[in-house]
């Protein structure tokens, strides 16, 4: 049965962070299906019954991993309120983040690896953090979308709006080893700022241009 106490109260506990440690480098890298509990547990310096201690089982760790990695990166790289700045500037900020998530090479540089392994073979874990992670990000992103896209916009088109937007970013993730040789200097040095740049001024141009139809087609 999983230990009921919470994530605050497991914090806590030198095993379960060692073995929440481990686990995020396994997952990292061989995914969900090829990592073993043994493995985990032996990295961690613990036994394998840690795991179902302190977690319940493979994919109770699992989840915990990707929650975890998943709010860190978020914190780092918040994406602000609609009312933070003007519309245009706020969805700059908003690309900014959601590349950094993506591509800052820092501590937190295992989230990609795995949001890749996880798309690449979904488990049950996923409905559960588009749920508890990606639908905020994504409202809070479509927020922004909607003002650019004005009082006209219905509810299908902002949301396909948001996911262009959020498709560019992405492309940049999954598409990195093609980039790196056609284009290596793309990814030099601030490549975050230039290519949030580059992106929110494509996307504003197309908002503008879905705007504009809009209004004149009420007009």
């Amino acid at each position: 049965m999983a230990d009921s106490r919470d994530e605050t109260d497991r914090s806590g506990d030198a095993t379960a962070e060692a073995v929440l440690a481990a686990a995020t480098e396994e997952f990292a890298a061989r995914g969900f299906h090829l990592t073993r509990v043994r493995d985990i547990a032996t990295r961690a310096g613990a036994n394998v019954a840690a795991i179902s201690y302190h977690f319940g089982g493979k994919q109770e760790l699992y989840l915990e991993v990707l929650r975890r990695q998943a709010r860190a990166r978020i914190r780092r790289y918040p994406i602000p309120s609609p009312d933070a700045a003007t519309p245009d500037i706020a969805l700059r900020f908003a690309i900014t983040a959601i590349l950094s998530r993506f591509l800052a090479d820092d501590d937190s540089a295992v989230v990609p690896k795995l949001f890749v392994r996880e798309l690449g073979a979904p488990t049950p874990a996923l409905r559960t953090m588009i749920e508890d992670v990606i639908r905020p990000q994504f409202s809070a992103l479509s927020a922004i979308v909607a003002q650019l896209l004005g009082p006209d916009a219905g509810p299908e088109l902002v949301q396909r709006s948001a996911f262009s937007i959020v498709s560019q970013c992405i492309f940049y993730l999954f598409a990195r080893p093609i980039v790196e040789v056609l284009s290596p200097q793309t990814l030099d040095g601030d490549a975050v700022e230039r290519l949030a740049l580059h992106i929110a001024r494509f996307s504003l141009g197309g908002l503008g241009a879905l705007r504009q139809q809009l209004e004149e087609k009420d007009a």
